[in-house]
């Protein structure tokens, strides 16, 4: 099966720049990126509307093309999603694998892990918690969390000290 080639310009230079370790935040059409949301979005994040119209495309048109067209190694989803939208979330862990869609707190966690994404694509679907962070790369070793969330600093074990 042929790859699918993503035909929005700027869509397209984003999945191309990307690199293993870094993150998009493919948002539902609810999520507020405005000054005046709760969690306004911080203004260095490159935010990308692709929405048309009210439900298109749908999250999950999104997340199935940047996971054929991009290398993605697994998503961390809001710890509601698999209750309140267990329909995106099957379709995650079918993408990715069950263990490789990390759960977090919604509020103020995710929020601030949405604010170290390289963009936020927004796309039409208005689902609720029809959102997930993508972690960019190739199936590899878990990234510590603690890591992508900023609470760590990445090290490695000295090569004299492995086992």
């Amino acid at each position: 099966m042929a790859k699918r080639r993503i035909l929005n310009e700027r869509l397209a230079a984003i999945v191309a720049s990307i690199r293993h370790g870094e993150m998009l935040f493919i948002a539902d059409s609810g999520s507020g990126t405005c000054s005046k949301a709760l969690y306004p979005l911080d203004p260095s994040v490159e935010y990308l509307d692709v929405e048309v119209v009210t439900g298109s495309p749908t999250f999950e048109d999104v997340v199935r093309t940047l996971a054929e067209a991009g290398d993605f190694e697994g998503a961390i989803i809001t710890e509601d999603m698999p209750d309140q939208n267990p329909k995106d979330y099957g379709m995650l862990c079918e993408l990715f694998g069950e263990n490789k869609v990390r759960q977090i707190n919604y509020a103020p966690e995710y929020y601030q892990l949405r604010d170290r994404c390289k963009a936020v694509i927004q796309t039409g679907d208005i689902g609720i918690h029809a959102q997930a962070v993508l972690i960019a790369g190739y199936p590899s070793a878990d990234i510590d969390i603690k890591v992508l969330l900023g609470e760590t600093k990445f090290t490695t074990i000295p090569k004299k000290d492995r086992k």
